[in-house]
């Protein structure tokens, strides 16, 4: 078997709404540890280093498909909660100002995956409070950054979770329409 081939049978799921979760999973799972690279690509390995940090996430994306064979529904939740809370985590290690937020409109979307009315409006609603909370609530950050590199880093991050959203909307268009679409 291939190593595509194992990867698309660990994400695989016959619950669309689980599978997707499993596809984004991998996705992000992937491409940590990416962006701490393109974070010293765009502010140098002076202050870039720290962004390994932001890779703890990493295992925890990775195991999502694992947790959906027996239990989907927490797999779903499991997906959404990890990328809510290592968003907050990378705001208090980049600051508010570096835009790394932005992520949490993904973990807003990823609120449709998830069953129950209560549960999904917790889960649109609690990546919201983050966004309008006062930058001074989350300290100095650890990584300080001058404005010129917030200002890289922000359209960095803008365009990747542009794009995390752009994937997220193309697989929900494709669940929508169903397997024949």
């Amino acid at each position: 078997m291939s190593l595509r081939a194992a990867i698309r049978a660990y994400g695989s799921h016959p619950d669309p709404a689980t599978a997707m979760a499993c596809f984004v999973a991998l996705v992000l799972g992937a491409n940590g540890p990416f962006y701490p690279l393109y974070v010293i690509a765009v502010v140098g390995w002076a202050r870039g280093h720290a962004a390994f940090l932001t890779m703890g996430a990493m295992p925890l994306f990775l195991a999502v498909p694992a947790l959906a064979r027996s239990r989907p529904e927490a797999a779903r939740v499991a997906l959404w909660l990890v990328g809510t809370v290592n968003t907050v985590w990378c705001m208090k290690l980049f600051g508010p100002e570096s835009g790394v937020g932005l992520f949490l409109l993904p973990c807003i979307a990823l609120a449709a995956l998830l069953q129950g009315r209560l549960l999904t409006l917790a889960a649109v609603g609690l990546p919201i409070l983050p966004l309008l909370m006062p930058a001074t609530t989350f300290g100095p950050p650890i990584l300080a950054l001058t404005a010129a590199e917030n200002a890289r880093l922000t359209t960095l991050n803008g365009f990747s979770a542009a794009c995390l959203m752009g994937l997220l909307t193309l697989r929900l268009a494709s669940m929508l329409r169903g397997p024949d679409a």
